[in-house]
C-alpha cells in the first residue's frame, strides 16, 4: 500500500489511537501508583467517608531501586560501548579500535540530552517495560526519548518488529521548530507542503495574538508572520501557545526497486477538545487549517526512500517480564504492571490500618441524651477532671476490636509478595536472619540466585541497546552529516591516523560495556574479590584488565580508574630500569638489586628480554657464542636473585612458582646453546687433530672452554678493576676534599682563638696599668709634707 491519500493515513492513525486508549488507562494507574498518588479516588473518599488516604510509597521505592540497577549497568562504565573492526592491517587494529571507541564515546558521555534519554527510557522500562526513542532528523546522532503513548504500533506486532508494516510517532512542533525544519541554511526538503506549513504558522500567530492580548501593526503583511515568529520566538514557545500537533507516519514499501521506509506527516485534527464559550483557544475540529489539513500531507516523501531499516527511525529498549511467547509489543509485562495490584492493595490496607489506629485512640462515652453529649464535650481530662454519674466510659472490652494478628499477617504477606517479586530488580538483601548474621556462603548463594534473574533482564536490555549503538555508529560515519559532533569525530579519527576508508559503518561492530554483577553492587564486589584473589593465574594483559575493572567497581569512578590503570599501559620506572640493565648483564657486569622497585614488573621485563634474545639466537641457527652464553647465564642469575627477594613475601608464593618455571624453561634453552657449542668445539678439535696431529679432541675442547672462561674472567677482572679504580679515585677525591675542609676549619678556629688571646692580654695589661696608677696616687697622698 502506497498511502497516497491523506485520509487513509488519518484513519489509520485514529484507529491506532483508539486501540491504545484502554492500554493508556492502565499505564495511567501505574504512573499514579509509582508517583505517590493515594489509592482511593476522590469519589471513593466522599462516598465511603474515608479519613486516611495516603500512598505508603512502597511502589515508588521499588521503581527507584530498579532504575538504580539500570543506571549502574549502563551509565557506570567509562564508555557506553566498545567498537571493534576486522578491517585494515592486523597490527594496527588495536590502535584503530581504541581511537574509534574513545572519539565516538566522548561526545556521547558529555551529552546531557543522551543522559536524559537514558533516564527516561529506564523509567519507562521499569514502569511499562518499553523504552522508545526516535531520531529528530537523518543527521543527528542523539535520539529523543518518546512516551509510549506517542508511539503508535499496530496490534499483534512482535518484539522483533518483523511483521511491522507501519507505525506513527506523535509529534508536537512549536512555530519556531517548524520554521527551522522548513526554512534554514540547509537545502529545503521538497517533501514539505509549504502552503500548509505557512497556514499552520499563520494560525499559531493568530492564536498567540489573542492569548497575549497584542495587536500587531496593520502595516505588517500576513506573509511576514514567519519572520515575526522567528524574531519573537519566546512568545511562541510558552505553555499557553498552541502547538502544531502531527502524526509522523512511516510505512514499509517493498513493492518497488528501492525497498524501504517512506514517510508521511499529517495534522492531528482529532485530539484537541473544544474550549468553553468565548475561550481564546478554539477547538481545532472547527479550525479551517485543521479541517482542510485532513486532505493534505504536511510532509510527503512520495516514492523517495527515507530509511532502509526501521532502526534508522526509532529505537526500542525492552524489559519484558511476560511469560507467554511469542512475545509481542502490546503484551509486554513490566515490573510496574506486575507489582501494581499487590502495591495498590497494600496501600489500601495500610490506610485502613491507620484508620483503626486512630479509632483505637478515641475515647467513647455512653450517653442517654444530647444533653449528655454536650456535657461530655466540655470535659477536660488532660490532668484532673470530674464527671457526673450520667457520663460513663465505654471500656475496651465493650468496643469493636480489630484482629491485630490478622492485620499484621496481611501486611507481612503483602510485603513478602512485593519483596519476592521485585528482588530481581532491587538490592534489598537481608544479611542477618533471626538475629544471627548469615555466613559468607549464604550471602553469596542468595546473591547469585538473584543475580541470575537480574542478568536475564539486563541481557535483554543490553541486546536491544546494541542495535541503537550500531545506528549511532552509522550516523557518526556519515560524511555528509551536518551534525557538529559527527564532523569533529571524523576529523579526530583522520588526525589520529585512521584511514578514511575505515570510517564506514560496515567496518565496525559495537558491544555494550557491561559491569560486573549486572548492576548489583553486592555481587559486583564478590566477583571483584574472587578475581583479585585469582589474578596471578591469568596472563599479564588480562591481569591489567582485571585490575582496571576491580578499581572501577570499588571506586564507582571510571575517570579515576582510567588514571590509575590506563587502558594503554605506561612504561613504569621498574620496567624501564630492568630493560636498561639487560645490556650490562649481557656484558657480564654485576648489577645490584635496587630496593623499593616493583619486583614483579622487574622480573617480567627481564624474562621477556631474555626470552627475546634466546628466540633471536634460535632463529639465527640455534648457536650462541661463549660470551652470549655467559651473558644469558648472568641475566638468569640476576632474575633468580630477584625471585628469591620476591619469595620473602608469603602472599606471592604462587607468582614465585610461575616465575621460577618460566626462568627454568629459558635456562634449559641456554644449556642447549652451551651443549651445542661444546659439540662444535669438539668437532673443530677433531678436525684440527686429523689435520696436524696431536691433541685429543676432548682435551682440545676443554682447553678452548678453559680459554674462553679465562678470557671472560679477564674481561670481568678488567671491568671490575676499572670500577674499583674509579671508586678509589672518587673516594680519594672525597677524602682530599674533606681534609681540606677540616684543615680550613681548624685554621679558622686557631685564628679566632689567637685573636681572643690577644684581646685578653691587652685587657689584662690595661688593668695592671690602671692599678699601678691608683697605687701611685694613693702613695702620694700618704707622704707627709716637708
Amino acid at each position: 500500500m502506497k498511502f497516497k491519500d491523506p485520509r487513509e493515513v488519518d484513519q489509520i492513525c485514529f484507529e491506532l489511537r483508539l486501540g491504545d486508549y484502554p492500554r493508556a488507562l492502565n499505564r495511567t494507574r501505574i504512573n499514579e501508583l509509582l508517583n505517590g498518588w493515594p489509592p482511593y479516588t476522590e469519589e471513593e473518599v466522599q462516598e465511603n467517608g474515608i479519613e486516611i488516604n495516603v500512598n505508603s510509597l512502597e511502589g515508588t521505592r521499588i521503581a527507584h531501586d530498579a532504575r538504580s540497577q539500570f543506571y549502574s549497568a549502563f551509565l557506570k562504565p567509562g564508555n557506553y560501548f566498545k567498537c571493534t573492526t576486522d578491517s585494515g592491517p592486523v597490527h594496527k587494529r588495536q590502535k584503530y579500535n581504541t581511537t574509534f571507541t574513545k572519539l565516538i564515546n566522548r561526545p556521547m558521555k558529555r551529552s546531557l540530552d543522551y543522559f536524559e534519554c537514558f533516564r527516561s527510557r529506564f523509567a519507562l522500562n521499569v514502569a511499562h517495560g518499553i523504552g522508545p526513542a526516535a531520531w529528530p532528523n537523518q543527521d543527528a546522532w542523539c535520539p529523543d526519548a518518546k512516551g509510549i503513548e506517542d508511539v503508535l504500533i499496530p496490534g499483534n506486532t512482535l518484539l522483533t518488529m518483523k511483521n511491522l508494516p507501519f507505525f506513527a510517532l506523535y509529534r508536537s512542533y512549536t512555530a519556531p521548530e517548524l520554521i527551522r525544519l522548513t526554512r534554514g541554511a540547509a537545502k529545503l526538503d521538497p517533501a514539505w507542503n509549504m502552503p500548509l506549513v505557512n497556514a499552520c504558522l499563520e494560525w499559531v500567530d493568530q492564536e498567540t495574538k489573542a492569548l497575549m492580548g497584542n495587536n500587531w501593526p496593520e502595516v505588517w503583511a500576513p506573509e511576514k508572520a514567519s519572520e515575526r515568529v522567528k524574531g519573537d520566538g519566546g512568545f511562541y514557545a510558552g505553555d499557553q501557545v498552541p502547538t502544531i500537533d502531527t502524526f509522523d507516519f512511516y510505512f514499509l514499501d517493498l513493492d518497488c526497486e528501492d525497498p524501504g521506509w517512506r514517510r508521511r506527516i499529517i495534522l492531528d485534527s482529532w485530539s484537541t477538545p473544544a474550549g468553553p464559550p468565548k475561550s481564546p483557544t478554539m477547538s481545532r475540529k472547527s479550525e479551517k487549517v485543521y479541517t482542510d489539513g485532513k486532505n493534505q500531507f504536511l510532509y510527503n516523501s512520495e516514492d523517495r526512500l527515507f530509511a532502509r531499516k526501521r532502526e534508522e527511525l526509532v529505537s526500542f529498549q525492552f524489559a519484558d517480564l511476560s511469560a507467554v511467547a511469542p512475545f509481542r509489543y502490546h503484551s509486554v509485562r513490566s515490573l510496574g504492571f506486575l507489582m501494581y495490584a499487590v502495591c495498590h492493595i497494600q496501600n489500601r490496607l495500610r490506610c485502613k490500618f491507620n484508620e483503626a489506629v486512630f479509632e483505637a485512640l478515641m475515647m467513647y462515652f455512653r450517653v442517654k441524651s444530647m444533653e449528655d453529649v454536650q456535657r461530655g464535650l466540655k470535659l477536660n481530662l488532660i490532668n484532673k477532671g470530674f464527671i457526673d454519674e450520667t457520663m460513663q466510659f465505654v471500656p475496651a472490652a465493650d468496643r469493636f476490636q480489630v484482629n491485630a494478628a490478622l492485620v499484621e499477617l496481611g501486611l507481612k504477606e503483602n510485603a513478602a509478595l512485593i519483596n519476592d517479586n521485585s528482588s530481581s530488580y532491587t538490592q534489598n538483601q537481608n544479611y542477618s536472619s533471626g538475629g544471627v548474621e548469615k555466613t559468607k556462603f549464604q550471602v553469596m548463594a542468595e546473591t547469585s540466585s538473584i543475580n541470575s534473574l537480574i542478568s536475564a533482564g539486563l541481557t535483554q536490555a543490553y541486546q536491544y541497546q546494541a542495535f541503537e549503538y550500531r545506528e549511532i555508529i552509522r550516523r557518526f560515519c556519515n560524511p555528509k552529516s551536518s551534525d557538529h559532533d559527527v564532523k569533529a569525530f571524523r576529523a579526530g579519527c583522520i588526525k589520529d591516523g585512521m584511514p578514511e576508508k575505515l570510517l564506514v559503518p560496515e567496518a565496525w561492530d559495537a558491544e555494550p560495556e557491561r559491569v560486573m554483577g549486572a548492576g548489583n553492587k553486592t555481587m559486583e564486589m564478590a566477583i571483584a574479590e574472587w578475581l583479585m584473589a585469582n589474578r596471578e593465574k591469568y596472563d599479564p594483559d588480562p591481569q591489567r584488565e582485571i585490575l582496571r575493572n576491580v578499581t572501577m567497581s570499588v571506586t564507582d569512578d571510571p575517570q579515576l580508574a582510567d588514571r590509575l590503570v590506563p587502558e594503554t599501559p605506561q612504561v613504569s620506572n621498574s620496567i624501564h630500569d630492568a630493560q636498561l640493565s639487560v645490556g650490562s648483564l649481557m656484558a657480564g657486569v654485576d648489577v645490584q638489586i635496587k630496593s623499593g622497585v616493583n619486583r614483579v614488573e622487574t622480573i617480567q621485563a627481564l624474562l621477556i628480554a631474555m626470552a627475546t634474545i634466546v628466540q633471536k639466537l634460535m632463529q639465527a641457527g640455534g648457536m650462541a657464542t661463549a660470551e652470549q652464553i655467559a651473558g644469558l647465564q648472568n641475566v638468569g642469575k640476576h632474575i633468580d636473585d630477584n625471585i628469591k627477594s620476591l619469595a620473602m613475601d608469603p602472599t606471592m608464593k604462587q607468582q614465585v612458582k610461575i616465575f621460577g618455571d618460566q626462568l627454568g624453561n629459558v635456562m634449559n634453552m641456554v644449556k642447549g646453546f652451551q651443549q651445542r657449542l661444546e659439540e662444535q668445539m669438539k668437532a673443530q678439535a677433531a678436525a684440527a687433530q686429523n689435520g696436524a696431529g696431536g691433541i685429543d679432541p676432548a682435551a682440545q675442547a676443554k682447553i678452548a672452554a678453559d680459554a674462553a672462561t679465562a678470557q671472560s674472567k679477564i674481561e670481568l677482572g678488567k671491568e671490575s678493576h676499572a670500577q674499583k679504580t674509579a671508586q678509589r679515585a672518587i673516594s680519594f677525591e672525597q677524602k682530599t676534599a674533606q681534609d681540606a675542609e677540616r684543615n680550613a676549619a681548624d685554621l679558622a678556629q686557631k685564628q679566632q682563638q689567637h685573636a681572643l688571646d690577644m684581646q685578653k692580654q691587652a685587657a689584662e695589661a690595661a688593668l695592671d696599668l690602671e692599678r699601678q696608677k691608683q697605687e701611685q696616687a694613693a702613695a702620694a697622698k700618704e707622704k707627709p709634707k716637708e
